[in-house]
């Protein structure tokens, strides 16, 4: 179904009618060769800062999902709902290929993830809304800085991001008479996604929404959906009781920020989400238009509403909802495929983002890789070297406990430590780092020596000699 004004059809992204389908230019190559081209970019733009430190949640995912063997572990092991279950899978899978778990190697699925989200997005815009609209559509999803962060992170986001768009884009382009090829390519994009991270739950409700809102919901469909749910079923039947365990612990809180949070993360924070806001506004109220987008928002709209009113977690996080940022990217395009001088605020907005995405962009997040090198050289001096609680899991991501260092989680601990360092030091009175604070009360009159490591996000280091010492030992 389409609606005309001067002479440029307005799609329904759920249905293409066959005026798109005659003259669109899913014929020729440019949204092929647009997606193939942005996308690689994208990689290529991600690239630089390969091997810095991991940050918190990265070093985590690496020590206690990511390093321990063998593979199928990873679908055996959580920690809250750190794992991303598939996605640790498949990097062990790398781990078990390369032999090696640094950051470099790590980081480099994730990007080539994020670069196939972005390339698939382009074709697809490009495809439905011309060639400009595409390449609009995939530099606003590049350039978020939210995406940017978390494909760089090892952390499987950006596999997340991969397939709530390629997902999307089969339901889309669903038609009747479709071959039982596509209805598994639909089961194990949707399946692959909902198995890395449960918020693929809010995209598949959103696709059964457009499903029931263009009465396509047959048998097939029913199928391929109860498909979707047992993938997910066995990825997370292993640690099941585990996430129940967590989610009960949690603290239940009312977050009213959240939707301003979702806004801002989506079009990019601060001046940005100002410029690119009007796009956004006129691209919605044009897919709007469309009964099965109607459905989708419905659909989406409720299950937020359940996740943010009604469950109230205190652990709720607008990058769980990254995937949002391709739906806002596509929006963009679909405005400035109606009106292309919008092409010249996202000009703007890119110039923007960059400003956020470039500092500390190839810099170390976190001080866990010289936190790391400094408890090697005290293991070479013939010394003890410990870690306090919280920080253990990033060192996991590093090295191996105990035999590299002791973990500390008591100050009766502490007679054996030679050097005690603080890798995830806080200041924080929130009650999981009260445990940690007692035992850095302690060292404090213990230890003669304190230094701190690094900068932005430093360590605090302990020992009864100073540090010169060891390392002067190790060399």
């Amino acid at each position: 179904m389409s609606t005309r004004r001067s002479g440029r059809p307005v799609l329904d992204p759920a249905t293409p009618d066959e005026h798109d389908l005659r003259s669109g230019s899913s014929r020729h190559r440019a949204p092929t060769v647009a997606g193939a081209v942005l996308g690689a970019a994208t990689i290529v733009a991600y690239l630089p800062g390969l091997g810095r430190s991991l940050d918190f949640d990265s070093a985590e995912t690496v020590g206690l999902f990511i390093r321990p063997g063998p593979p199928w572990a990873a679908f055996q092991r959580q920690a809250v709902f750190n794992n991303h279950p598939l996605f640790s899978f498949l990097e062990q899978l790398v781990r078990v290929v390369t032999g090696r778990t640094d950051a470099a190697t790590m980081r480099v699925l994730p990007i080539f993830f994020a670069g196939l989200a972005v390339g698939v997005l382009t074709w697809f815009a490009a495809r439905r809304h011309g060639l400009v609209a595409g390449l609009v559509a995939g530099t606003f999803l590049a350039c978020n800085p939210t995406f940017v962060e978390l494909s760089r992170s090892v952390r499987g986001y950006s596999l997340l991001t991969l397939c709530a768009v390629v997902s999307t884009v089969i339901v889309a382009e669903d038609r009747p008479g479709r071959s039982r090829w596509y209805d598994l390519a639909y089961v194990i994009v949707a399946g692959i996604g909902l198995a890395t991270h449960l918020y693929m739950v809010p995209v598949v409700v959103a696709q059964f929404g457009v499903i029931v809102a263009r009465r396509r919901l047959d048998d097939r469909w029913r199928v391929c959906l109860v498909g979707v749910v047992a993938v997910a079923v066995v990825a997370y039947a292993g640690m099941a009781r585990a996430m129940v365990d967590a989610n009960a612990a949690h603290d239940q809180a009312f977050q009213p920020g959240i939707p301003w949070r979702l806004a801002t993360m989506v079009t990019g924070s601060g001046w940005a989400s100002v410029v690119i806001a009007p796009l956004v506004v006129v691209g919605a109220v044009l897919v709007l238009r469309g009964r099965g987008a109607r459905g989708a928002v419905i659909a989406l709209a409720a299950v937020l509403a359940v996740l943010w009113l009604g469950l109230q977690s205190s652990a709720l996080t607008a990058r769980f909802f990254v995937w949002l940022v391709p739906a806002a990217g596509y929006l963009v395009a679909v405005a400035v495929g109606r009106i292309p001088v919008g092409a010249v605020l996202v000009t703007g907005w890119t110039a923007l983002v960059l400003v956020l995405v470039a500092p500390g962009y190839t810099s170390d997040p976190t001080n866990y890789r010289q936190a790391a090198s400094l408890l090697r050289a005290v293991e070479a001096s013939g010394n003890r070297g410990c870690v306090v609680g919280v920080g253990v899991p990033p060192m996991l991501g590093y090295l191996e406990a105990p035999r590299q260092f002791g973990v500390v989680t008591d100050p009766a601990q502490l007679e054996p430590c030679d050097v005690l360092v603080v890798a995830a030091w806080w200041h924080t009175t929130k009650p999981w780092f009260a445990v940690d604070q007692r035992v850095i009360d302690a060292a404090e009159g213990r230890f003669p020596n304190r230094t701190v490591l690094g900068n932005g996000d430093p360590a605090l280091v302990f020992s009864i000699r100073p540090l010169t010492e060891y390392q002067h030992r190790h060399r």
